[in-house]
């Protein structure tokens, strides 16, 4: 069986779990080629990892009949699927796939229009709670699998030296408390809320410290709104987005996700893996990830004084009850390893192929 992956872009933020996804296809004996725009992190990193890529820019993704180099290279690689990321890459594969004889299987990692989605034979979401809403749409609902995003548990695997050393860098003292948030800074991330909701916390516990991890529109604001609550010297921001933000997860002692609404959460799982106890929205597909009191913290989303409270209460538990919290988180991540999720695509896969042939 040949997998074609393409993402009809230059650039995807979660690749690296999705190219471990894509080694553990191969040991099960799946072909594996990546498709996706030429000079980006993609082709780099496919290229650093021994996955076959190839590069393809399109004319335009508007209009899929125009986009003529695409069959012209799907034929040379002959693969017996197309599993596609991104919306435009949906719209294509799934155009040609009809005209080609070769299926397309869509993915959803967030809410999107089904016009781009109309042609495809059938649709993997990263959530039942994506599932839902795209069923709603219009999506028949038994041509939907979900398959969450993926983890590797050891690459997070938690290194307090490295955490050490980010800590002195950045000037935060050993018996300082860390709260860390990291992602695009924009609207639906909602460091708003969590700076808020630090502002809080700092109010009746002069020992902690927040820590924001990248970069986006939003960076300005976020600045201003530290200065303007006297908060300077207890936040750190990141200088723009980082490659690698193992350090700063192993250098926080608490994680914190306030989005609005999270389709699913990869760096909720990234945290979690780094021996996080965390504290995220109650919305979207992160109900998925976390319990609350179990494996995590919920608090209700875009309300800073309940992620204070939920921030305070993690402060005021003891060591072995939060050892239990990460405990139970670690057990958790056995759902999204590369091997389980391989499995799941692996059935999707061949289900897909026994259907239409």
């Amino acid at each position: 069986m040949r997998i074609l992956n393409f993402v009809d872009s230059d650039e995807l933020s979660f690749r690296i779990p999705w190219l471990n996804l894509i080694h553990e296809l191969e040991r099960r004996g799946t072909e594996q080629a990546m498709l996706c725009w030429p000079g980006g992190n993609m082709e780099r990193a496919a290229a650093e990892q021994g996955v076959p890529v190839h590069t393809w820019r399109p004319f335009t993704s508007k209009v899929p009949a125009l986009c003529l180099g695409y069959p012209r290279l799907v034929r040379s690689i002959s693969p017996d699927i197309v599993l596609t990321k991104l919306s435009s890459a949906a719209a294509i594969a799934g155009f040609w796939g009809r005209r080609l004889g070769i299926p397309t299987i869509a993915t959803f990692d967030k809410e999107a229009k089904v016009k781009y989605y109309r042609n495809a034979d059938h649709y993997i979401s990263c959530s039942k709670w994506i599932r839902d809403l795209m069923v709603s749409a219009g999506i028949p609902p038994d041509r939907i699998d979900v398959v969450h995003n993926s983890v590797d548990v050891g690459r997070y695997r938690r290194d307090d030296a490295a955490g050490k050393k980010l800590r002195e860098s950045l000037g935060i003292g050993g018996n300082e408390r860390v709260f860390a948030g990291v992602g695009r800074f924009d609207a639906e991330k909602s460091f708003d809320v969590l700076i808020r909701a630090f502002s809080e916390v700092a109010a009746v516990r002069p020992d902690v410290r927040l820590m924001l991890v990248g970069d986006g529109p939003l960076r300005g604001d976020y600045v201003r709104q530290v200065d303007a609550l006297g908060l300077a010297r207890l936040v750190v921001m990141s200088d723009g987005f980082v490659d690698d933000v193992r350090p700063w997860l192993w250098g926080a002692d608490y994680y914190v996700m306030p989005s609005r609404m999270e389709p699913f959460g990869i760096a909720m799982l990234e945290a979690m893996a780094s021996g996080l106890p965390a504290i995220a929205s109650d919305s979207g597909g992160l109900r998925e990830i976390l319990t609350d009191g179990e494996n995590g913290f919920m608090a209700r989303p875009g309300d800073p004084s309940s992620f204070a409270e939920a921030m305070i209460r993690v402060l005021d538990m003891d060591g072995d009850y939060i050892g239990g919290i990460v405990s139970c988180s670690l057990q958790r991540l056995s759902y999204f390893t590369s091997e389980a999720l391989a499995s799941r695509l692996t059935d999707v896969f061949e289900r897909v192929l026994g259907r239409l042939q």
